[in-house]
Protein backbone atom coordinates (compact mmCIF):
# COMPACT_ATOMS: atom_id res chain seq x y z
CA UNK A 1 0.00 0.00 0.00
CA UNK A 2 2.66 2.53 0.66
CA UNK A 3 3.34 3.70 -2.65
CA UNK A 4 0.42 6.22 -2.42
CA UNK A 5 2.60 8.53 -0.40
CA UNK A 6 4.64 9.33 -3.87
CA UNK A 7 1.23 10.14 -5.77
CA UNK A 8 -0.01 12.83 -3.02
CA UNK A 9 3.39 14.52 -2.30
CA UNK A 10 4.14 15.02 -5.76
CA UNK A 11 3.22 18.11 -7.03
CA UNK A 12 3.06 18.37 -10.98
CA UNK A 13 1.09 19.46 -13.81
CA UNK A 14 0.09 16.80 -16.49
CA UNK A 15 -1.53 17.20 -20.00
CA UNK A 16 -5.43 17.56 -20.41
CA UNK A 17 -6.91 14.82 -22.81
CA UNK A 18 -5.87 12.31 -24.02
CA UNK A 19 -6.30 10.97 -20.31
CA UNK A 20 -3.72 8.09 -21.34
CA UNK A 21 -0.43 10.43 -21.53
CA UNK A 22 1.60 8.47 -19.25
CA UNK A 23 3.46 10.04 -16.13
CA UNK A 24 1.82 13.17 -15.86
CA UNK A 25 -0.74 12.49 -13.22
CA UNK A 26 -0.73 14.34 -9.89
CA UNK A 27 -2.61 15.65 -6.81
CA UNK A 28 -1.35 19.48 -5.32
CA UNK A 29 -0.80 22.08 -7.72
CA UNK A 30 2.61 22.87 -9.01
CA UNK A 31 3.93 26.31 -7.05
CA UNK A 32 4.39 28.38 -9.81
CA UNK A 33 1.36 27.32 -11.33
CA UNK A 34 -0.66 28.26 -7.86
CA UNK A 35 1.15 31.30 -8.07
CA UNK A 36 -0.22 32.47 -11.08
CA UNK A 37 -3.67 31.79 -9.68
CA UNK A 38 -2.86 34.13 -6.99
CA UNK A 39 -1.09 36.31 -9.33
CA UNK A 40 -4.51 36.84 -11.55
CA UNK A 41 -6.35 37.38 -7.87
CA UNK A 42 -4.10 40.23 -7.41
CA UNK A 43 -4.43 41.76 -10.34
CA UNK A 44 -8.16 41.79 -10.29
CA UNK A 45 -8.39 43.02 -6.84
CA UNK A 46 -5.71 45.78 -7.92
CA UNK A 47 -8.18 46.61 -10.52
CA UNK A 48 -11.23 47.05 -8.44
CA UNK A 49 -9.30 48.95 -6.09
CA UNK A 50 -8.25 51.69 -7.93
CA UNK A 51 -11.55 52.00 -10.26
CA UNK A 52 -14.35 50.57 -8.54
CA UNK A 53 -15.35 53.97 -7.27
CA UNK A 54 -15.63 55.12 -11.11
CA UNK A 55 -18.96 53.24 -11.06
CA UNK A 56 -19.87 53.31 -7.48
CA UNK A 57 -18.79 56.91 -6.19
CA UNK A 58 -19.09 56.77 -2.58
CA UNK A 59 -16.90 52.97 -2.47
CA UNK A 60 -13.56 53.08 -0.68
CA UNK A 61 -11.84 49.52 -0.66
CA UNK A 62 -8.48 48.24 -0.08
CA UNK A 63 -6.89 44.46 0.77
CA UNK A 64 -9.00 44.21 3.67
CA UNK A 65 -12.10 44.20 1.54
CA UNK A 66 -11.43 40.45 0.40
CA UNK A 67 -11.96 37.64 2.09
CA UNK A 68 -10.39 34.30 -0.27
CA UNK A 69 -13.18 31.66 -0.15
CA UNK A 70 -13.24 28.33 -1.68
CA UNK A 71 -10.19 24.95 -2.40
CA UNK A 72 -7.30 27.49 -3.16
CA UNK A 73 -8.31 29.67 0.16
CA UNK A 74 -8.97 25.85 2.64
CA UNK A 75 -5.53 24.60 0.53
CA UNK A 76 -7.75 21.55 -0.50
CA UNK A 77 -7.66 22.40 -4.77
CA UNK A 78 -6.31 19.50 -7.02
CA UNK A 79 -5.07 19.53 -10.29
CA UNK A 80 -7.21 19.46 -13.26
CA UNK A 81 -7.52 16.71 -16.20
CA UNK A 82 -9.87 17.05 -18.52
CA UNK A 83 -10.46 19.94 -21.07
CA UNK A 84 -13.86 20.72 -19.81
CA UNK A 85 -12.64 20.78 -15.98
CA UNK A 86 -11.38 24.56 -15.05
CA UNK A 87 -9.88 25.89 -12.13
CA UNK A 88 -12.12 28.29 -9.41
CA UNK A 89 -10.31 31.43 -7.48
CA UNK A 90 -13.32 32.78 -5.21
CA UNK A 91 -12.38 35.55 -3.67
CA UNK A 92 -15.60 37.37 -1.85
CA UNK A 93 -15.51 41.76 -1.72
CA UNK A 94 -17.41 42.91 1.45
CA UNK A 95 -18.27 46.75 1.08
CA UNK A 96 -19.69 48.88 3.54
CA UNK A 97 -23.18 49.33 3.31
CA UNK A 98 -23.20 52.87 3.55
CA UNK A 99 -20.73 52.89 0.73
CA UNK A 100 -23.26 51.17 -1.88
CA UNK A 101 -25.18 54.51 -3.24
CA UNK A 102 -25.40 55.75 -6.40
CA UNK A 103 -25.35 58.65 -7.79
CA UNK A 104 -28.52 60.26 -6.76
CA UNK A 105 -27.78 58.92 -2.61
CA UNK A 106 -30.25 56.28 -3.62
CA UNK A 107 -29.17 52.63 -2.40
CA UNK A 108 -28.04 50.58 -4.86
CA UNK A 109 -29.99 47.04 -5.51
CA UNK A 110 -28.17 43.68 -6.06
CA UNK A 111 -27.85 44.14 -9.71
CA UNK A 112 -26.76 47.82 -9.98
CA UNK A 113 -23.56 47.01 -7.48
CA UNK A 114 -22.72 43.48 -9.38
CA UNK A 115 -22.96 45.31 -12.39
CA UNK A 116 -20.80 48.33 -11.22
CA UNK A 117 -18.27 45.25 -10.23
CA UNK A 118 -18.10 43.46 -13.99
CA UNK A 119 -17.72 46.78 -15.81
CA UNK A 120 -15.04 48.09 -12.89
CA UNK A 121 -12.92 44.34 -13.69
CA UNK A 122 -13.40 44.66 -17.85
CA UNK A 123 -10.22 45.27 -19.45
CA UNK A 124 -9.42 45.46 -22.93
CA UNK A 125 -6.87 42.76 -22.59
CA UNK A 126 -9.32 40.02 -21.82
CA UNK A 127 -10.40 37.93 -24.77
CA UNK A 128 -13.86 37.43 -23.16
CA UNK A 129 -14.87 40.03 -20.69
CA UNK A 130 -16.37 39.12 -17.08
CA UNK A 131 -19.86 38.29 -16.90
CA UNK A 132 -22.56 38.30 -14.30
CA UNK A 133 -23.29 34.64 -12.42
CA UNK A 134 -26.04 34.05 -10.32
CA UNK A 135 -24.20 35.00 -6.72
CA UNK A 136 -20.70 36.19 -8.64
CA UNK A 137 -19.00 38.13 -11.08
CA UNK A 138 -16.94 36.06 -13.17
CA UNK A 139 -13.57 36.97 -14.91
CA UNK A 140 -12.40 34.22 -17.40
CA UNK A 141 -8.69 32.88 -17.96
CA UNK A 142 -7.92 30.10 -20.37
CA UNK A 143 -4.22 30.60 -21.44
CA UNK A 144 -3.88 26.74 -22.34
CA UNK A 145 -6.24 23.42 -21.58
CA UNK A 146 -4.61 22.53 -18.56
CA UNK A 147 -4.52 25.82 -17.27
CA UNK A 148 -7.88 27.30 -17.91
CA UNK A 149 -9.41 28.88 -14.73
CA UNK A 150 -11.73 31.66 -13.59
CA UNK A 151 -11.67 34.33 -10.59
CA UNK A 152 -15.21 34.70 -8.94
CA UNK A 153 -16.21 37.73 -6.98
CA UNK A 154 -19.20 37.29 -4.87
CA UNK A 155 -20.19 40.63 -3.55
CA UNK A 156 -21.51 41.34 -0.17
CA UNK A 157 -22.62 44.21 1.95
CA UNK A 158 -21.50 45.00 5.67
CA UNK A 159 -23.62 46.97 7.91
CA UNK A 160 -24.71 47.02 11.84
CA UNK A 161 -28.51 46.46 12.81
CA UNK A 162 -30.14 47.83 15.04
CA UNK A 163 -29.43 45.15 18.00
CA UNK A 164 -25.56 46.74 16.97
CA UNK A 165 -25.05 43.25 15.40
CA UNK A 166 -22.88 43.05 12.17
CA UNK A 167 -24.86 41.93 8.92
CA UNK A 168 -23.06 40.31 5.63
CA UNK A 169 -25.32 39.95 2.83
CA UNK A 170 -24.48 38.58 -0.58
CA UNK A 171 -25.34 39.95 -3.87
CA UNK A 172 -27.75 36.96 -5.49
CA UNK A 173 -29.57 37.50 -8.51
CA UNK A 174 -32.44 39.17 -7.02
CA UNK A 175 -32.30 40.61 -3.45
CA UNK A 176 -29.39 40.84 -0.55
CA UNK A 177 -29.04 37.25 1.04
CA UNK A 178 -27.44 36.58 4.44
CA UNK A 179 -24.21 35.01 4.25
CA UNK A 180 -20.76 35.14 6.08
CA UNK A 181 -18.45 35.09 3.61
CA UNK A 182 -15.53 33.50 6.07
CA UNK A 183 -17.14 31.36 7.74
CA UNK A 184 -16.91 28.00 5.59
CA UNK A 185 -13.48 29.24 6.16
CA UNK A 186 -12.70 29.85 9.18
CA UNK A 187 -14.63 26.52 9.92
CA UNK A 188 -12.38 24.70 8.32
CA UNK A 189 -9.34 26.28 9.18
CA UNK A 190 -10.18 25.63 13.41
CA UNK A 191 -11.14 22.05 12.59
CA UNK A 192 -7.32 21.27 11.00
CA UNK A 193 -5.96 23.69 13.85
CA UNK A 194 -7.55 21.48 16.52
CA UNK A 195 -7.16 18.34 14.81
CA UNK A 196 -3.08 19.48 15.05
CA UNK A 197 -3.61 19.68 18.39
CA UNK A 198 -5.20 16.53 19.02
CA UNK A 199 -2.59 14.99 17.39
CA UNK A 200 0.46 16.34 15.12
CA UNK A 201 -0.35 15.90 11.72
CA UNK A 202 -3.88 14.82 11.52
CA UNK A 203 -5.48 18.19 10.52
CA UNK A 204 -2.92 18.57 7.89
CA UNK A 205 -3.97 15.25 6.94
CA UNK A 206 -7.75 16.16 6.82
CA UNK A 207 -6.30 18.37 3.58
CA UNK A 208 -4.68 15.25 2.35
CA UNK A 209 -7.45 12.89 2.46
CA UNK A 210 -9.56 15.76 1.05
CA UNK A 211 -7.75 16.04 -1.94
CA UNK A 212 -7.39 12.34 -2.39
CA UNK A 213 -10.76 11.78 -2.32
CA UNK A 214 -11.34 14.67 -4.88
CA UNK A 215 -9.25 12.89 -6.82
CA UNK A 216 -10.69 9.64 -7.01
CA UNK A 217 -13.72 11.55 -7.74
CA UNK A 218 -12.71 13.38 -10.85
CA UNK A 219 -10.61 10.33 -12.19
CA UNK A 220 -12.82 9.59 -15.07
CA UNK A 221 -14.43 12.05 -17.10
CA UNK A 222 -17.68 10.24 -17.35
CA UNK A 223 -17.92 10.63 -13.32
CA UNK A 224 -17.39 14.46 -13.51
CA UNK A 225 -20.93 15.27 -13.39
CA UNK A 226 -21.93 11.85 -11.83
CA UNK A 227 -20.31 11.99 -8.59
CA UNK A 228 -20.40 14.84 -5.67
CA UNK A 229 -18.95 18.27 -5.59
CA UNK A 230 -16.03 19.23 -3.41
CA UNK A 231 -18.28 20.64 -0.69
CA UNK A 232 -20.24 17.58 -0.29
CA UNK A 233 -16.89 15.65 -0.47
CA UNK A 234 -15.57 17.91 1.95
CA UNK A 235 -18.05 17.58 4.59
CA UNK A 236 -17.99 13.82 4.39
CA UNK A 237 -13.79 14.09 5.24
CA UNK A 238 -14.69 16.02 7.97
CA UNK A 239 -17.40 13.62 9.55
CA UNK A 240 -15.64 10.54 8.44
CA UNK A 241 -11.62 11.33 9.06
CA UNK A 242 -10.22 8.02 10.88
CA UNK A 243 -7.56 9.19 13.43
CA UNK A 244 -3.92 9.83 12.06
CA UNK A 245 -2.15 7.25 10.43
CA UNK A 246 1.59 8.71 9.56
CA UNK A 247 0.44 5.83 6.42
CA UNK A 248 -1.42 7.74 3.80
CA UNK A 249 -2.66 4.69 2.03
CA UNK A 250 -3.93 3.35 5.52
CA UNK A 251 -5.57 6.37 6.81
CA UNK A 252 -7.18 6.81 2.88
CA UNK A 253 -8.37 3.05 2.84
CA UNK A 254 -9.74 3.52 6.40
CA UNK A 255 -11.54 6.99 5.31
CA UNK A 256 -13.04 5.29 2.12
CA UNK A 257 -14.74 2.68 4.80
CA UNK A 258 -16.27 4.96 6.89
CA UNK A 259 -17.69 6.64 4.26
CA UNK A 260 -18.92 3.54 3.26
CA UNK A 261 -20.68 3.18 6.42
CA UNK A 262 -21.86 6.30 6.71
CA UNK A 263 -23.82 6.12 3.50
CA UNK A 264 -25.10 2.61 4.09
CA UNK A 265 -27.42 4.33 6.91
CA UNK A 266 -27.79 7.93 5.64
CA UNK A 267 -27.11 9.82 2.61
CA UNK A 268 -28.13 13.24 3.54
CA UNK A 269 -25.02 15.56 3.14
CA UNK A 270 -24.88 19.07 5.39
CA UNK A 271 -22.80 21.38 5.58
CA UNK A 272 -20.94 21.23 8.89
CA UNK A 273 -19.79 24.73 8.86
CA UNK A 274 -23.63 26.10 8.57
CA UNK A 275 -25.28 23.30 11.16
CA UNK A 276 -28.34 25.87 11.33
CA UNK A 277 -28.97 25.71 7.51
CA UNK A 278 -30.61 22.81 5.22
CA UNK A 279 -28.55 19.78 4.19
CA UNK A 280 -27.09 20.54 1.24
CA UNK A 281 -28.17 17.58 -1.14
CA UNK A 282 -31.38 18.15 -2.63
CA UNK A 283 -33.41 15.00 -0.65
CA UNK A 284 -31.51 11.92 1.49
CA UNK A 285 -30.63 10.24 -1.42
CA UNK A 286 -29.54 11.81 -4.21
CA UNK A 287 -27.86 10.01 -7.38
CA UNK A 288 -24.87 11.24 -6.95
CA UNK A 289 -24.21 10.52 -3.32
CA UNK A 290 -25.69 6.98 -4.43
CA UNK A 291 -22.86 6.53 -7.33
CA UNK A 292 -20.34 7.72 -4.72
CA UNK A 293 -21.37 5.32 -2.31
CA UNK A 294 -20.86 2.72 -5.62
CA UNK A 295 -17.40 3.71 -6.95
CA UNK A 296 -16.15 3.49 -3.21
CA UNK A 297 -17.31 0.03 -2.29
CA UNK A 298 -15.85 -0.64 -5.89
CA UNK A 299 -12.39 1.00 -4.99
CA UNK A 300 -12.70 -0.93 -1.97
CA UNK A 301 -13.04 -4.52 -3.53
CA UNK A 302 -9.48 -3.98 -5.15
CA UNK A 303 -8.18 -2.76 -1.88
CA UNK A 304 -8.74 -5.59 0.06
CA UNK A 305 -7.24 -7.73 -2.68
CA UNK A 306 -3.68 -6.40 -0.83
CA UNK A 307 -4.57 -8.09 1.73
CA UNK A 308 -3.61 -11.62 0.47
CA UNK A 309 -0.28 -12.78 1.25
CA UNK A 310 0.37 -13.22 -2.64
CA UNK A 311 -0.07 -9.36 -3.65
CA UNK A 312 1.98 -7.92 -0.79
CA UNK A 313 4.39 -6.67 -3.15
CA UNK A 314 5.06 -3.14 -4.94
CA UNK A 315 3.68 -4.28 -8.18
CA UNK A 316 0.45 -5.58 -6.73
CA UNK A 317 0.12 -2.48 -4.70
CA UNK A 318 1.17 -0.40 -8.00
CA UNK A 319 -1.57 -1.95 -10.03
CA UNK A 320 -4.83 -1.55 -7.75
CA UNK A 321 -3.84 2.31 -7.27
CA UNK A 322 -3.32 2.93 -10.29
CA UNK A 323 -7.17 1.51 -11.09
CA UNK A 324 -8.31 3.22 -8.28
CA UNK A 325 -6.90 7.28 -9.20
CA UNK A 326 -6.72 5.71 -12.68
CA UNK A 327 -3.11 7.42 -12.63
CA UNK A 328 -1.93 7.09 -16.13
CA UNK A 329 1.36 6.15 -15.53
CA UNK A 330 2.56 8.05 -12.28
CA UNK A 331 4.46 5.40 -11.12
CA UNK A 332 6.12 4.36 -14.12
CA UNK A 333 7.32 8.15 -14.13
CA UNK A 334 8.56 8.11 -10.78
CA UNK A 335 10.86 5.23 -11.44
CA UNK A 336 11.88 6.87 -14.47
CA UNK A 337 12.98 10.36 -11.91
CA UNK A 338 15.09 7.41 -9.81
CA UNK A 339 16.64 6.51 -12.72
CA UNK A 340 17.52 9.73 -13.58
CA UNK A 341 19.24 10.67 -10.20
CA UNK A 342 21.06 7.35 -10.27
CA UNK A 343 22.20 8.90 -14.01
CA UNK A 344 23.16 12.10 -12.61
CA UNK A 345 25.41 10.09 -9.55
CA UNK A 346 26.74 8.24 -12.22
CA UNK A 347 27.78 11.00 -14.59
CA UNK A 348 29.43 12.99 -11.92
CA UNK A 349 31.99 10.09 -10.98
CA UNK A 350 32.83 9.21 -14.29
CA UNK A 351 34.12 12.66 -15.75
CA UNK A 352 31.54 12.43 -18.47
CA UNK A 353 30.38 16.20 -19.25
CA UNK A 354 27.66 17.73 -16.71
CA UNK A 355 25.64 19.09 -19.78
CA UNK A 356 25.16 15.89 -21.13
CA UNK A 357 22.18 14.81 -19.08
CA UNK A 358 19.19 12.51 -20.87
CA UNK A 359 16.26 14.67 -20.33
CA UNK A 360 18.03 17.54 -22.64
CA UNK A 361 16.14 17.78 -25.49
CA UNK A 362 19.09 17.74 -28.49
CA UNK A 363 18.54 20.09 -31.15
CA UNK A 364 16.91 19.16 -34.44
CA UNK A 365 18.73 21.25 -37.19
CA UNK A 366 22.03 21.24 -39.03
CA UNK A 367 24.15 23.19 -36.93
CA UNK A 368 26.16 25.54 -39.11
CA UNK A 369 26.58 28.11 -35.99
CA UNK A 370 28.31 30.76 -38.53
CA UNK A 371 27.44 33.47 -36.36
CA UNK A 372 27.20 34.78 -32.50
CA UNK A 373 24.75 34.50 -29.80
CA UNK A 374 25.60 35.63 -26.19
CA UNK A 375 23.08 35.60 -22.82
CA UNK A 376 23.46 38.11 -20.05
CA UNK A 377 21.26 37.36 -17.01
CA UNK A 378 20.07 39.39 -14.41
CA UNK A 379 18.22 39.09 -10.59
CA UNK A 380 15.47 40.55 -8.70
CA UNK A 381 13.97 39.47 -5.96
CA UNK A 382 10.32 41.10 -7.10
CA UNK A 383 9.33 40.15 -10.80
CA UNK A 384 8.26 43.95 -11.65
CA UNK A 385 11.49 45.04 -9.34
CA UNK A 386 13.03 48.43 -10.64
CA UNK A 387 16.43 47.41 -10.18
CA UNK A 388 18.37 44.38 -11.80
CA UNK A 389 21.55 43.29 -10.59
CA UNK A 390 23.63 40.90 -13.31
CA UNK A 391 25.11 38.24 -12.54
CA UNK A 392 27.60 35.92 -14.69
CA UNK A 393 27.81 32.86 -15.80
CA UNK A 394 28.34 29.67 -13.55
CA UNK A 395 29.02 32.86 -11.12
CA UNK A 396 28.36 32.12 -6.86
CA UNK A 397 25.32 30.59 -6.45
CA UNK A 398 21.92 32.77 -6.04
CA UNK A 399 19.47 32.33 -3.68
CA UNK A 400 16.16 30.47 -4.59
CA UNK A 401 12.80 32.12 -5.19
CA UNK A 402 14.75 35.17 -7.05
CA UNK A 403 13.09 36.41 -10.35
CA UNK A 404 15.61 35.92 -13.45
CA UNK A 405 15.49 37.55 -17.08
CA UNK A 406 18.16 36.02 -19.40
CA UNK A 407 18.80 38.30 -22.59
CA UNK A 408 20.06 37.39 -25.91
CA UNK A 409 22.47 38.84 -28.22
CA UNK A 410 23.30 37.69 -31.58
CA UNK A 411 25.21 39.47 -34.41
CA UNK A 412 22.77 37.80 -37.19
CA UNK A 413 20.49 39.92 -39.46
CA UNK A 414 16.60 39.49 -39.36
CA UNK A 415 14.90 37.38 -40.26
CA UNK A 416 15.69 34.27 -37.68
CA UNK A 417 13.67 32.73 -35.05
CA UNK A 418 14.80 32.35 -31.65
CA UNK A 419 14.33 29.00 -29.64
CA UNK A 420 15.85 28.61 -25.77
CA UNK A 421 16.48 25.29 -23.40
CA UNK A 422 15.95 25.61 -19.82
CA UNK A 423 17.47 22.84 -18.36
CA UNK A 424 17.32 21.70 -14.55
CA UNK A 425 19.14 19.23 -12.36
CA UNK A 426 19.45 17.63 -9.19
CA UNK A 427 17.64 15.83 -6.88
CA UNK A 428 15.28 18.21 -5.81
CA UNK A 429 14.27 19.35 -8.96
CA UNK A 430 13.59 15.83 -9.68
CA UNK A 431 11.46 15.25 -6.66
CA UNK A 432 9.27 17.92 -7.35
CA UNK A 433 8.38 16.34 -10.99
CA UNK A 434 9.98 19.57 -12.48
CA UNK A 435 12.84 18.42 -14.88
CA UNK A 436 13.29 20.14 -17.43
CA UNK A 437 15.34 20.24 -21.26
CA UNK A 438 12.94 21.18 -23.90
CA UNK A 439 13.67 23.58 -26.86
CA UNK A 440 11.07 26.22 -26.80
CA UNK A 441 10.46 28.59 -29.49
CA UNK A 442 10.45 32.03 -27.80
CA UNK A 443 7.09 33.38 -27.66
CA UNK A 444 5.91 30.44 -26.29
CA UNK A 445 4.58 29.73 -22.56
CA UNK A 446 6.72 26.75 -21.22
CA UNK A 447 6.55 24.32 -18.50
CA UNK A 448 4.56 25.73 -15.26
CA UNK A 449 3.58 28.86 -17.05
CA UNK A 450 6.67 30.08 -17.10
CA UNK A 451 6.78 32.84 -19.64
CA UNK A 452 8.82 33.61 -22.86
CA UNK A 453 8.58 36.79 -24.40
CA UNK A 454 10.46 37.84 -27.84
CA UNK A 455 11.89 40.92 -28.78
CA UNK A 456 13.13 40.54 -32.16
CA UNK A 457 16.33 42.95 -31.52
CA UNK A 458 17.30 41.24 -27.76
CA UNK A 459 15.10 38.35 -27.05
CA UNK A 460 14.52 37.38 -23.30
CA UNK A 461 13.33 34.97 -21.05
CA UNK A 462 11.65 34.95 -17.70
CA UNK A 463 12.83 32.16 -15.16
CA UNK A 464 12.90 31.76 -11.23
CA UNK A 465 15.27 30.20 -9.03
CA UNK A 466 13.42 27.27 -7.27
CA UNK A 467 15.73 24.10 -6.90
CA UNK A 468 19.14 23.64 -5.67
CA UNK A 469 21.66 22.38 -7.61
CA UNK A 470 23.61 23.76 -11.20
CA UNK A 471 21.23 24.62 -14.03
CA UNK A 472 21.89 26.02 -17.26
CA UNK A 473 19.81 28.15 -20.16
CA UNK A 474 21.16 28.19 -23.90
CA UNK A 475 19.84 30.52 -26.92
CA UNK A 476 19.64 29.63 -30.44
CA UNK A 477 19.20 31.71 -33.27
CA UNK A 478 17.69 29.52 -36.53
CA UNK A 479 16.63 30.30 -40.26
CA UNK A 480 15.13 27.75 -42.13
CA UNK A 481 16.40 24.46 -41.06
CA UNK A 482 19.54 25.84 -40.16
CA UNK A 483 21.26 26.93 -36.73
CA UNK A 484 23.40 30.00 -37.47
CA UNK A 485 24.07 31.07 -33.58
CA UNK A 486 24.43 29.01 -30.29
CA UNK A 487 25.31 30.98 -27.20
CA UNK A 488 26.08 27.63 -25.45
CA UNK A 489 25.00 27.01 -21.76
CA UNK A 490 24.64 30.10 -19.32
CA UNK A 491 25.07 28.33 -16.33
CA UNK A 492 22.94 28.89 -12.83
CA UNK A 493 23.66 28.34 -9.99
CA UNK A 494 21.33 28.20 -7.14
CA UNK A 495 22.24 27.26 -3.39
Amino acid sequence: LGVLALFIMAPFSWKKEPPQNPGRFRVRLPTLFKEKLLGRRKANRDRLISRLSDFIPRASIGESNFKPQGSVAMGTVIQTKFVDEEYDIDDGLVIARNQLKNGDGNEMTTTEVREAVRDALKDKRFNRQPKLFTNCVRVFYADTDEEKHHVDFPVYRRWTNDENEVVQELASESDWVRSNPTQVNDWFNTIVADRNKAADGWGTQVRHLIQLLKRFCRSRKDWLELLPNGMKLSMLVDECQPPYDARIDVAFRDLLERIDQRLESNKAIHNRAHPDQPMITRTTCDDNVVALQEKIQEALLGIATLDESSKQNEKDARSVWDWVFKSDGFFAEYDEATRVVKSEAVAANSGRSPFDVPWAEKPGWEMLCSHSATIRGKWNTSEHGIHWREFPNDGPALDKHLYLRFFGETNMSPPYQVYWQVVNTGTEAVSKGCLRGQIVASGSVGPSGLRSTTMVEKPSRNERTLYRGMHWVELFVVRGNICLARSGPFVVNIM
